[in-house]
């Protein structure tokens, strides 16, 4: 609300897999979240989000996401945006092929292989419309920089 208050543009660096599941984050971590994404949601301030490595699930909707109306979603290359990590998905999604397998290990590298491809990958969340743009490490601050003088 500090940014709201007087005008300051809001810059948001997400690396996030996810909420701690411990019984001492079950107690604040509903509050803790519904504040920020109530912050992000309702600001006017310019919003500007750099996804630099991971964002996952609810956590990464909560930090100035397109979903909450962030103006401009940068992607680092190589970054990943899904619901849940590619391993973790791939042992649930394809658990009875992995415990019929010999080797296990391989079969999950294997689908999570292609569901990074399908599913996490930068560029599949771009063409969903979660990340504007994929940028290269070199150009993020000429990026950021065009952003904001654009939003401004």
């Amino acid at each position: 609300y500090y940014c709201e208050s007087y005008g300051i543009p809001v810059l948001t660096l997400t690396n996030v897999t996810g909420y701690a599941a411990t019984m001492a984050e079950e107690k604040t971590i509903a509050a803790a979240a519904a504040k920020l994404t109530a912050a992000f949601a309702s600001a006017t301030v310019p919003k500007v989000n750099l996804i630099t490595k991971k964002a996952y699930g609810t956590a990464y909707v909560t930090m100035n996401s397109k979903h909450l109306g962030a103006d401009m979603v940068f992607a680092l290359e190589g970054a990943e945006v899904g619901m849940m990590d590619a391993k973790s998905a791939a042992q649930i999604m394809y658990a009875d092929e992995i415990s019929a397998a010999s080797d296990k290990a391989a079969v999950i590298e294997e689908k999570a292989a292609e569901y990074v491809k399908l599913q996490s990958d930068a560029s599949q969340a771009a063409a969903r419309g979660y990340v504007d743009v994929i940028i290269s490490p070199e150009s993020v601050r000429k990026q950021l920089v065009y952003a904001f003088e654009m939003l401004y």
